[in-house]
């Protein structure tokens, strides 16, 4: 199942959804299991466990009638694995894989949703993009061996890790929160429906033109081992998201350097989840 948060015209808060061919069924404050649904969370935890009873919801809003928000709930977690593929951008020189997963973390305020402006800011114009396999935490769980990992996987999505460069050489964490630099949707795809995410591939468009391409299965870490060392970190809980690393042939790793511009069109996909698609706006 497809899951979604989005809102319609005449509303200003957010609802949660079931994506169709037809349309989006609503389901905040549908009863499932003897309580309302008010999060994403729920929602995810309902598709696994109890399929049918959001199958039988009927469609209640037309696509050409909502817009999309960031498919997770507020105040979530983001943990990210840095330098998770074999690239040399942007470590540069003979690049030595590392030890364990490079963990950082993304505050709220930096993700828009499909379809809304990536704001290129005002003080670099080092402005780059980064497709990822985002998994989204379904199940609690604090030192989880990597054998039982991905039972703890409630859905995929797809990211983009926006990244400041010039600024991500001050610290990782400067380069990596730019507001509203990043991006996450469309929607969240539940895991019954991905057997192996290291089947997946990831893939990156700027204005049509393929710069990112590479198999899930080509990072250094597995999805299941950088959820085993984040739970070794802290207890995870559902609805935590993990962000798993992007490949090599972002902008900097040209020659020379092909910096985001305002207009261009950025399609983030992972076949079998979905396109992520926003436009580049100046601050």
């Amino acid at each position: 199942m497809r899951l979604l948060r989005y809102r319609i015209a005449e509303e200003s808060s957010t609802r949660i959804g079931l994506a169709t061919a037809d349309g989006v069924a609503q389901l905040d404050g549908l009863e499932a299991g003897g309580e309302p649904i008010t999060t994403i969370g729920e929602a995810i935890a309902v598709a696994l466990a109890d399929p049918a009873a959001l199958a039988q919801v009927p469609v209640g809003h037309a696509w050409d009638g909502i817009t999309f928000a960031v498919p997770i709930d507020p105040g979530t977690r983001m943990l990210c694995a840095g330098a998770n593929y074999h690239k040399k951008y942007p470590l540069g020189g003979n690049v030595q894989a590392p030890a364990q997963p490079v963990y950082f973390n993304k505050p709220p305020g930096t993700l828009v949703a499909h379809g809304e402006g990536l704001i290129r800011p005002s003080v670099s114009i080092q402005f780059d993009y980064e497709v990822e396999l985002a998994v989204i935490i379904g199940r609690a769980g604090r030192h989880i061996d990597i054998a039982d990992a991905l039972s703890h996987v409630g859905g995929y999505s797809v990211l983009n890790d926006g990244s400041v460069r010039d600024w991500q050489r001050h610290s990782v964490a400067a380069g990596k929160n730019f507001f509203r630099s990043g991006s996450m949707g469309p929607w969240i795809t539940t895991a019954d429906e991905i057997a192996d995410p290291a089947a997946l591939e990831v893939i990156c468009r700027v204005n049509g033109e393929e710069r990112q391409r590479s198999s899930v299965s080509e990072m250094i870490f597995s999805v299941a081992e950088i959820i085993s060392y984040m739970s070794r970190v802290m207890p995870l809980e559902p609805g935590d998201v993990i962000a798993t690393g992007s490949p090599e042939g972002t902008g900097g790793s040209h020659e020379p350097p092909r910096w985001l511009k305002a207009g261009d069109e950025i399609a983030f996909e992972v076949p079998g989840i979905g396109v992520l698609a926003n436009q580049v706006i100046d601050e």
